[in-house]
């Protein structure tokens, strides 16, 4: 199984097609493998399988020039860009009626949906293009019937081996003597595999008796990577061992990015010099880049040759020492532009890890939140006792499993942090306050006093001027936490300032973040059109940056969806919303209470008020609600309670609401319930109570009291004052665009779509004619849910652990129509059945649902959920 490409090298290798590596002056020609290659590449697919440096590349590069199909085949070096439409958009290219041969270097690198593909084309219409893959290992191709009908040719083994003369060849190349017994005990050592054959000659031509050499590599049989370590480096010149220590674990070197890391103006002619050579070094004149040909040469350094320089650095001594300090100066020089992404990986690779765990507790941070996060997390897990050395890289550690997700790992690098000591900076300030109030919201320290040091650290100038890189994560930790607590002015000005910073420092995952966190604000605040554009914002920056932030992502979405919920019409359909899977921080507490009210409002969407309520039963695993919250999950249980009847439970809201202070919605809960009761005037004196007094902003209780007062206004003869109502609630929802309060809950006020055409045609107005045309024919929603929702006496008479029976589809026409009201002639002429099948169905129906009469069918119906 492929090890997943990091960013780094995912970013060195972006899809591109390229020329055909430049053969070596020192190159033997394959004759073997060059015959094979022109009768196996006459079929659709030919794997060619050895391991790395058996040859592969330079032996198909060599025969595509020996035949002169050089200028007619496309070269694709593989990498995990290359997805399925791009790579069947080059197989499906054409000269003179033939397929372009595509050859793949490097396939074991494609992604699996992409070999899954070729296998499927290669099944259905092999004769339709011709290609040629070289890979470390067998692909996941289905073989027996290609192989047997001649569309898949398999080339390995021995034909990737040098044969005698051409290994005795390759040696005289490179150890510079035309001795046969030397060429043979080289052979014999490195059984025809080139790489080893051009190192190992390499090691023996540097030797004062080259026979001798030869003989004990062939005798002793150490692997070459061991044996060559640290015997061809002394072949080198000083200046070409400098540069490969210096560049040899980067993934491309371009003569620029060479001189960069070695400090050496002359480093682009050293590495032609050594790709000249065929030490392993491969050149590439031009690549693409976004789909553009970019010019230049970079380089490639050979996954054995990059081993040899690892085991060099790892032993040490004064190359390896310069070579540090020189790549530490070209770190030092990226750090200050503010290009600092690679600079982990390039310390971690000359072995100066003490200095990369420094440069963590510095950059950490900014790394991670520029969308750097895996070189962070790859160095902490390969270098823990560099990082428990340095106290100040904490909090990058700590942060990066935060974001991850894995907030037990983070709880415990927040808790040292806290309590083990720091060093003295107004850096480990402003961590510690971040650390507190992240650790509060996990409940492992009062919530309150975290926010208010946490409020008082950034708004310290001289403690936050040291700091500044850290002050948006500390800024974005609080508003998250004050989102929670029910701070939200404070939370806007925390964000947006935030924000600001976040777009200053040029930290794109940080600003991703905060602004999902501000769309949920501003929706909390009642602004849904500016949540739903700030949630746009986050979700647009995410796929524009190629950022890695799920949570950030489903935040947004979920806030979007929020206001969809609320908007007329939907955007999207109920269903699409219901496909979305959004996931939830463990430490993100409002989040996951609208996560719970999302799913009772898609309940809602698809019929079902039952089903809603249920939702909101789920128990949360968050500390005890906050008060603007707890207001809102009492609201919604009010709405449903109102839906289903229940006008004992609307009572028990009541008390709850005026209990914690919310006055304005206890009153509108008093008036659903006198609604129900068939006390208008009573209803329509309490909703003008609930206008009256300071709301929440969310939900729309003003807009939804104005508009039930407005219906019973009408109902009782006060025609004038209604539309007055009604346009009042136009007003105060049209900026929000939330038409949840025209959706008409009262039960004896007039239908809302009565009304709003009346005062359409007095205040014409654009919201208002979106609103009319989405409820037109709407006679109120507890009218539309109520021949499906069981009443309260109707649940309490169903049997404990009754099971709901399975009806035919027929069967549930019928019940449908006997919700409806119909006639069994009614039926029968709906249904296009006769009334004696009608009269079949209701006897089936009766007994499936053990009752004896319509309406004890409907009750049981209902309480059951089959309407």
């Amino acid at each position: 199984m492929t090890k997943p490409m990091s960013k780094r090298e995912h970013r060195g290798s972006t899809a591109r097609i390229g020329q055909l590596p430049a053969l070596p002056r020192a190159y033997v020609p394959r004759q073997r493998l060059w015959s094979r290659l022109d009768d196996a590449t006459e079929t659709a697919v030919t794997l060619l399988v050895g391991p790395g440096g058996s040859g592969k590349t330079l032996g198909i590069a060599g025969w595509l020039r020996r035949s002169g199909r050089a200028a007619d085949t496309t070269w694709v070096p593989a990498d995990a860009t290359w997805d399925a439409d791009r790579l069947l958009t080059q197989l499906a290219r054409r000269t003179d009626d033939r397929p372009v041969l595509v050859v793949v270097d490097d396939a074991h690198r494609l992604p699996l949906r992409t070999i899954q593909a070729l296998d499927a084309l290669l099944d259905t219409a092999p004769e339709s293009f011709r290609v040629l893959l070289a890979s470390r290992w067998d692909l996941p191709f289905t073989r027996l019937a290609p192989e047997l009908l001649g569309d898949l040719t398999m080339l390995r083994g021995d034909l990737l081996r040098l044969d005698e003369q051409e290994s005795g060849a390759l040696v005289a190349a490179h150890a510079r003597t035309d001795s046969a017994d030397v060429a043979r005990a080289v052979a014999r050592r490195t059984q025809g595999w080139c790489a080893a054959v051009v190192l190992t000659a390499r090691a023996v031509g540097a030797a004062p008796d080259p026979l001798e050499l030869a003989r004990r590599y062939a005798e002793i049989g150490p692997s070459v990577a061991d044996r060559v370590a640290s015997e061809v480096f002394a072949t080198l010149r000083p200046r070409e061992r400098h540069l490969l220590l210096c560049v040899a674990s980067e993934p491309f070197v371009t003569p620029a990015l060479a001189a960069h890391l070695s400090h050496d103006s002359g480093a682009g002619a050293v590495l032609a010099d050594l790709e000249a050579t065929g030490l392993l070094v491969t050149r590439e004149a031009s690549h693409e880049h976004d789909g553009v040909t970019v010019d230049g040469e970079r380089y490639t350094i050979h996954p054995l040759l990059a081993e040899v320089v690892r085991r060099r650095i790892s032993s040490g001594g004064v190359d390896v020492m310069r070579a540090a300090a020189t790549v530490q100066r070209a770190v030092r020089l990226d750090v200050g532009r503010g290009a600092s992404e690679d600079a982990l990986h390039r310390l971690e690779a000359i072995g100066e890890y003490a200095v990369a765990a420094g440069l963590l507790a510095e950059e950490g941070p900014s790394l991670l939140l520029r969308g750097h996060g895996a070189p962070v997390r790859e160095f902490a897990v390969a270098h823990p006792s560099a990082i428990e050395a340095n106290p100040g890289s904490w909090f990058a550690v700590a942060l990066e499993r935060w974001f991850g997700g894995d907030v037990t790992a983070a709880a415990q690098w927040l808790e040292r942090i806290l309590h083990e000591p720091q060093p003295d900076t107004e850096l480990a300030v402003v961590q510690h306050a971040c650390a507190r109030v992240m650790r509060a919201r996990l409940g492992l320290e009062p919530i309150g006093r975290a926010v208010a040091h946490a409020q008082r650290v950034v708004a310290d100038p001289e403690l936050t001027a040291g700091a500044a890189a850290l002050v948006p994560i500390l800024l974005c930790e609080l508003a998250v936490t004050q989102n929670w607590t029910g701070d939200l002015t404070t939370a806007e000005e925390n964000l947006a300032a935030a924000v600001r910073l976040s777009r200053t420092h040029d930290l794109p995952l940080l600003t991703a973040v905060v602004l999902s966190h501000l769309a949920f604000t501003e929706y909390m605040r009642g602004r849904e059109s500016a949540a739903a554009e700030v949630a746009e914002e986050a979700i647009a920056l995410a796929a524009e940056r190629g950022l890695v932030t799920p949570y950030s992502v489903a935040r947004a979405q979920l806030a979007r969806q929020l206001c969809e919920l609320s908007g007329v019409p939907l955007r999207r359909g109920v269903q699409a919303l219901e496909d979305d899977t959004l996931t939830g921080h463990a430490a993100d507490l409002t989040t996951r209470f609208w996560m719970r009210t999302r799913r009772s409002r898609l309940d809602l969407a698809h019929g079902s008020v039952s089903a809603a309520e249920l939702a909101l039963e789920v128990p949360l695993e968050t500390p005890p609600l906050p008060a603007h919250l707890a207001v809102v999950l009492l609201l919604e249980r009010a709405f449903l309670a109102s839906l289903s009847g229940d006008g004992v439970l609307l009572g028990q809201l009541q008390e709850q609401l005026t209990e914690i202070g919310a006055t304005a919605e206890a009153a509108l809960v008093a008036g659903l319930r006198a609604d129900l009761a068939g006390d208008r005037r009573a209803a329509a004196r309490h909703f003008g109570e609930a206008t009256r007094e300071p709301v929440t902003a969310q939900p729309a209780i003003r807009g939804l009291a104005l508009v039930a007062q407005a219906q019973l206004a009408d109902a009782l003869g006060d025609g004038d004052r209604a539309l007055d109502l009604l346009h009042g609630a136009v007003l105060e929802t049209k900026v929000r665009r939330n038409a949840v309060p025209f959706l008409g809950w009262s039960r004896h006020g007039t239908p809302v779509s009565e009304l709003v055409q009346r005062l359409g045609d007095i205040h014409p107005d654009p919201w208002l004619n979106e609103i009319d045309t989405h409820i037109s024919g709407l006679s109120g929603i507890a009218t539309y849910f109520g021949p499906s929702t069981p009443r309260p006496r109707e649940r309490e008479d169903r049997a404990p652990g009754s099971i709901r029976p399975t009806l035919s589809p027929r069967e549930r026409d019928v019940l449908h129509e006997l919700a409806r009201g119909s006639t069994y002639a009614d039926i029968a002429a709906n249904l296009f059945v006769s009334e004696n099948t009608v009269k079949t169905h209701v006897s089936s129906l009766y007994a499936k649902l053990a009752v004896n009469r319509r309406s004890a069918a409907l009750a049981a119906a209902r309480s059951m959920q089959l309407l």
